[in-house]
């Protein structure tokens, strides 16, 4: 199996804060500063977007204002934004919360190559992560860190949308409904990442937001491409089987026929045509699983 992208062939996935101290003065002319400087920083805190959730540190993230998305971003312009959807209460929700809000406010300088598996980090238990259904080969199991995918597919399709140069992705090796066909990025830490160059003279902003059902990645910056796109129908068919799984990781499956799709992406600068990038996916069959 593998993903074609300018001629070239892609391999596809198996797959506390410090204590604030406070100082009485009597003095008036201290008192009329503090106020001034608590209104200021009051102003700042309502003015600024917020959402559910803390944020969580990168190693190695460019330092982050989230008072606008466009922060960092000289004369920065909405280049794309993608949204995709899940069911709200799964314990998978919760990973996918913490890779988004360690996403969130990172900024790609011109030129740079950016790394989910770099920003996000390690998938661990005691980093809050919790054991979801994830894609293992043909087969779903209760894994770390499982649902994650939908911030890097969610990001991928921002990425595509924005006509940026992606550098490095692999597609599940089933489809599942959360995700457009053809168009998705498997991760798994530290070796399956999805990476993209801002191939732009000016720095990239990624934006993240969600709710109890959704999430959407936005990208800012300066759009260097028109992007058009089209979709094959599917084709290659192939059956799937039953089985029977046993044991705490096993997740019950209905089963679904495997398939080949094409995407093609064709970036074009003044109305003519740069250059046009073949996605070729191939999904295995999902078996119909019943666990015991």
């Amino acid at each position: 199996m593998g993903r074609t992208r300018r001629g070239r062939w892609y391999g596809r996935a198996r797959a506390a804060e410090p204590g604030l101290g406070e100082c009485v003065r009597r003095w008036w002319p201290f008192a009329v500063g503090a106020l001034a400087a608590t209104g200021l920083l009051l102003g700042a805190y309502l003015w600024a977007p917020r959402k559910s959730g803390a944020s969580v540190a990168a190693p190695g993230a460019v330092p982050r204002d989230a008072a606008r998305p466009d922060a960092g971003v000289p004369f920065a312009r909405p280049m794309a934004s993608y949204t995709t959807r899940f069911q709200p209460g799964q314990p998978r929700v919760r990973n996918i919360e913490l890779a988004a809000q360690a996403l969130d406010g990172q900024v790609v300088r011109p030129g740079a190559t950016f790394s989910f598996n770099k920003v996000v980090g390690p998938r661990t238990r005691r980093l809050g992560y919790v054991p979801a259904p994830a894609i293992m080969g043909s087969r779903l199991v209760k894994d770390v860190g499982g649902g994650i995918c939908q911030v890097s597919t969610t990001l991928f399709n921002a990425v595509f949308r924005a006509g940026l140069d992606i550098r490095k992705s692999r597609a599940h090796t089933m489809w599942m409904p959360e995700y457009p066909e053809g168009r998705e990025a498997a991760v798994a830490y530290p070796n399956l990442d999805f990476t993209w160059k801002n191939d732009t003279r000016a720095p990239v902003r990624i934006q993240v937001g969600y709710t109890g059902d959704s999430l959407t990645v936005s990208l800012w910056g300066h759009r260097r491409y028109e992007v058009r796109s089209r979709t094959s129908k599917r084709y290659g068919f192939s059956s799937y089987e039953t089985g029977v799984g046993r044991g705490h990781r096993c997740v019950p499956m209905a089963g679904r026929k495997g398939f080949k799709i094409d995407v093609w992406r064709t970036l074009l600068a003044a109305g003519r045509q740069v250059r046009q990038e073949k996605f070729h996916t191939e999904y295995r069959p999902q078996p119909e699983v019943t666990c015991l």
